[in-house]
This record gives C-alpha cells, structure tokens and sequence, in this order.
C-alpha cells in the first residue's frame, strides 16, 4: 500500500473522470468484483477501533477497506517467508 498520495496522478484521474462521466462504457464491457463473501469477526477494544477508524481516515479510506488491505499484506508476506 503507498504510504503517500500522489497528487498529481489524482488531479489527473479526476480531470479524467469528470470529462467522460456521461460517456457510455466501451462495449463488451463487464464490470468484476471479487468475490469477497467471507465475513470474519474480529473483536477490539473502542480504543483499537479508534486507532483503525483514525488511521483509515487519514488514508481516506473506509475502515474495512484498510484493515482487508492489512490482512492481505500480512498473508502475502507469510507466504513469501
């Protein structure tokens, strides 16, 4: 995960975004998103969820979004050990 936001590249996909919102998707076009159909329950204190919820929101993240991404790392790292 980047530690820093490039600001640049986001000016440019935004500029992107706006001048094609309107525009239809190319065709044969099929939108794909894992299927993510496993829930774990995990429980934390208020005050390691604060931490979480804190830190996603300095990433501008949603909080699921950040810890998932947390997890992957952490299993794609054991699996290079």
């Amino acid at each position: 995960m980047a530690k820093t936001v490039d600001t640049e590249m986001i000016a440019k996909m935004r500029e992107e975004s706006e001048a094609t919102r309107e525009a239809e998707y190319p065709v044969n076009t099929v939108p794909v998103r894992p299927n993510r159909s496993q829930v774990y329950s995990v429980r934390l204190t208020p005050q390691e969820r604060e931490a979480i919820e804190a830190v996603a929101e300095a990433k501008h993240l949603p909080a699921s979004t950040l810890v998932r991404a947390w997890i992957l790392e952490r299993l794609e790292a054991e699996h290079a050990a």
